[in-house]
C-alpha cells in the first residue's frame, strides 16, 4: 500500500511497509473456535470495543477466560508492547499494550503487531498507525465499497514513516503534549454539553410548572390516535398496491424528525388514504428501545402523501382542545417516564399499547395559554440550541485539531529536526545486518514470513 498521506519525506527518514518495521504480525483466536469458552473472572479477552483512546479499556472487559484457555490461545497472547489494530467491525481502532494489561488474549478481529524495539518506539507506532487508517479508507475507495473487514497482508502493506530514534521520543512527546491540552478543552466542552442538556430539562419543567393547576385529561380525549400499517403483511391474490414513503422509528425522533433516510412501503389506496399524514399530526413510538417509547415530534407535511408503519402512533389533536408543540413537549419530558414505566419489555424490545398511550394523562389549560407557554419554552431552547451549536461545532474543532497534528507529526513539521541525529536509514541498516537481513529484499521477504498466513 502506497500513497502515504504525509507528502514528501522529511530528511533522515525512511518509508517502510509495517511487514519491515514488525518481528510478527498475526491475530487472536476466537475460543469457541476452539472448544473453549468464556468465563465471568480470570484472564481478559480483549475485543474491539475495550479500545479507546489508544489504550486498553479494563474496565469495559467482560469476556475472560482461564489459565488453561489462556495457555492453548498461545498465539492470541497479548505481551507488554504489543500494538492492537482492529481489522473487523470498525476497522484501523488501535492500542498499545501496557504492562498492567497483561496476561491477556484476543479475538481475530484484532491483529496483534509486535514491534521491532530497536528501530522504533512502541508509542510513536502508535501514533503512526494512527494515520494508518487514512491508507485503509483509500485502500476501500479502490475495492468500491464499505468494507468490513482487512486482511493481515492489508495491514502489513500500511506504510510507516520512521524519523531518528532521538526524533521519534521528540514527536511522541510533544504529540502527548498537545494532546493532553486537546482532552483537556474537549472534557470542558463534554460538562459543557451535559449542563446545557439539564438546562433544558429545567425550561421544559419551569415552563409547566404555569399549567400545574390546570385540569388533566387523557391523551385519547384530545384526538384519534391510530397505528401504522404493518411492514411485510400478506395480501389476498390480486390486491392492488403502490408503494409510498413512509415513517419508522429510526425516523420519528425525541423533538425533531430525522427525514435522512426514508424507505417506501406497499399500500392499498385505502390504506394510502387513512393513514396519510396531514400537518400538525403528532408522532409518538409505539416500540423499540425502551428509552424510544413514547419519543416523537409533529408531522410538517415534509412529504408528500407520506404514512407511517404500525410501531409510530399517529395522534391527530383537537385543536379546540390541544396544540401539537404542546402536546409533543409535554409527552417528550413529562411523558418519558410514564412510557417507560408502563411499557412492556421483552428480550430485545420495548412496546406500549395503544390503551396506555391513550392513558397519558396530560394537564390541559386553554389553548392560548398552551400557545403562550410553547412560545416562551421555544424562545428559551432556542437559546441553548444556539449555545449546543456552538459546542458541537468547538467538539468538531477539537477532533480535527487532533488529526491535524498527527499530520504535521508525520510531515516532520511538528518538532525541529536536528541534522545530528542518526538518520533512520543507518539504524535499519544495522540492525538488518545484525540480524542477517543484509539485502533489503531479503529482508522484505523474511519480513513477509513474519505476517501469519491463517486468516
Amino acid at each position: 500500500m502506497s500513497d502515504h498521506p504525509g507528502g514528501a519525506l522529511p530528511r533522515g527518514w525512511v518509508e517502510l511497509p509495517l511487514s519491515e518495521c514488525a518481528d510478527r504480525i498475526t491475530k487472536g483466536t476466537t475460543p469457541t473456535s476452539l472448544g473453549l469458552e468464556y468465563q465471568e473472572s480470570g484472564i481478559p479477552f480483549v475485543k474491539i470495543e475495550n479500545l479507546s483512546n489508544g489504550h486498553i479499556a479494563s474496565d469495559t472487559i467482560s469476556a475472560h477466560i482461564d489459565a488453561a484457555s489462556h495457555e492453548v490461545l498461545a498465539r492470541s497472547q497479548l505481551h507488554a508492547g504489543d500494538l492492537l489494530f482492529s481489522i473487523a467491525g470498525t476497522i484501523g481502532r488501535v492500542a498499545l499494550v501496557q504492562d498492567h494489561d497483561v496476561p491477556a488474549n484476543t479475538n481475530q478481529a484484532l491483529a496483534i503487531i509486535r514491534v521491532t524495539d530497536e528501530l522504533m518506539d512502541g508509542r510513536y507506532l502508535l501514533y503512526a498507525l494512527s494515520t494508518g487508517s487514512t491508507q485503509i479508507k483509500a485502500l476501500d475507495a479502490s475495492r468500491g465499497g464499505a468494507m468490513s473487514n482487512i486482511s493481515l497482508a492489508d495491514v502489513a502493506a500500511i506504510e510507516i514513516r520512521i524519523p531518528p530514534r532521538t526524533e521519534q521520543h521528540l514527536i511522541v512527546g510533544e504529540i502527548e503534549k498537545q494532546f493532553t491540552r486537546l482532552d483537556a478543552a474537549a472534557g470542558a466542552l463534554e460538562r459543557a454539553k451535559a449542563n446545557l442538556k439539564r438546562c433544558r430539562s429545567s425550561a421544559t419543567e419551569a415552563a409547566f410548572a404555569s399549567c400545574s393547576a390546570a385540569p388533566i385529561r387523557y391523551l385519547g380525549d384530545l384526538g384519534d390516535i391510530v397505528g401504522g400499517l404493518t411492514k411485510g403483511q400478506k395480501r389476498k391474490p390480486g390486491t392492488q398496491t403502490r408503494s409510498v414513503p413512509y415513517l419508522r422509528v429510526a425516523n420519528v425522533q425525541r423533538g425533531h424528525l430525522d427525514l435522512d433516510n426514508i424507505k417506501l412501503i406497499d399500500a392499498t389506496e385505502e390504506e394510502i388514504r387513512g393513514l396519510q399524514l396531514l400537518t400538525g399530526d403528532v408522532l409518538l413510538n409505539e416500540g423499540g428501545d425502551r428509552d424510544k417509547l413514547g419519543r416523537g415530534w409533529i408531522w410538517e407535511d415534509q412529504i408528500a402523501e407520506c404514512i407511517h408503519q404500525n410501531h409510530v402512533y399517529r395522534v391527530r389533536l383537537n385543536p379546540l382542545l390541544a396544540t401539537p408543540k404542546f402536546v409533543s413537549h409535554y409527552a417528550n419530558h413529562f411523558g418519558q417516564k410514564y412510557f417507560f414505566e408502563e411499557g412492556k419489555q421483552t428480550t430485545n424490545l420495548a412496546s406500549i399499547n395503544m390503551t396506555k398511550v391513550r392513558a397519558l394523562p396530560i394537564p390541559l389549560p386553554r389553548v392560548e395559554e398552551q400557545e403562550r407557554l410553547v412560545a416562551d419554552l421555544e424562545d428559551h431552547l432556542s437559546l441553548i440550541d444556539n449555545l449546543e451549536s456552538s459546542v458541537n461545532a468547538n467538539r468538531h474543532r477539537a477532533a480535527r485539531l487532533r488529526q491535524a497534528i498527527l499530520q504535521k507529526a508525520f510531515e516532520g513539521k511538528l518538532v525541529p529536526q536536528d541534522p545530528n541525529d542518526e538518520p533512520a536509514s543507518l539504524l535499519l541498516e544495522r540492525i538488518r545486518a545484525a540480524s542477517g537481513h543484509v539485502p533489503a529484499r531479503r529482508a522484505s521477504r523474511k519480513r513477509e514470513a513474519m505476517v501469519d498466513s491463517r486468516e
